[in-house]
């Protein structure tokens, strides 16, 4: 019997790992911009801007936020920890980094889809991040959901299937006791309500 909760426990945190929001939602837009490009050069500009404001500028800032700490280096190992128990600095990050690249991709002309993907991510972020400050919901699942949503919209209904993703992340969370079923609840929703106000705006 411990050896299946041992197995159990493996698997909630593989799954936690797998579908690291932060990772997935680079993938997600640079796979956007890679399948919608018909433009070399306005490629490499996209993906250039999405690696230096969403991969190597948020890093840097959480090196400095952790260059004092003595826990820096598990921190730095796995920023998504850093981050989750810090909702003021998503915010900040949000703000000073996340906008100013919708911004920049909006210029560049960027594919209408990986815009809206961006947008959604970065309010649902904030959302999710105001309301961390007074009740824990899913930032994990939140975003999550919002990458699913926009890959179905983007690359048709066979991407329904990435729908499995939820339950299953849902599960490792609640398993490995990191979050409620109502907090678990909250962040789907979260993310489909941001999803569904983000395409109104776009059309």
């Amino acid at each position: 019997m411990e050896g299946k909760v041992t197995r159990l426990n493996y698997l909630a945190r593989a799954i936690s790992r797998v579908t690291n929001p932060c990772i997935l939602s680079v993938l997600v837009l640079l796979l956007i911009a890679g399948t919608e490009s018909t433009d070399a050069r306005a490629l490499i500009a996209w993906v250039m801007t999405v690696l230096l404001f969403l991969v190597l500028m948020p890093l840097v800032y959480i090196y400095i936020r952790t260059f004092r700490n003595i826990s820096s280096p598990k921190l730095l190992a796995a920023p998504t920890a850093f981050l989750k128990q810090r909702p003021g600095d998503i915010l900040i990050l949000s703000f000073l980094l996340g906008l100013p690249c919708l911004v920049i991709l909006l210029f560049l002309e960027a594919p209408p889809f990986m815009l809206r993907t961006l947008l959604a991510l970065l309010a649902s972020s904030i959302v999710a991040a105001l309301l961390n400050m007074f009740y824990r919901i899913s930032y994990h699942l939140s975003a999550v959901t919002v990458l699913v949503v926009m890959s179905v919209l983007t690359w048709g209904q066979i991407f329904l299937v990435l729908w499995i993703a939820i339950p299953l992340i849902g599960w490792a969370k609640y398993h490995n006791h990191e979050h409620t079923l109502v907090q678990i609840t909250l962040g789907t929703a979260l993310a489909v309500v941001v999803s569904g106000a983000t395409l109104c705006l776009f059309d």
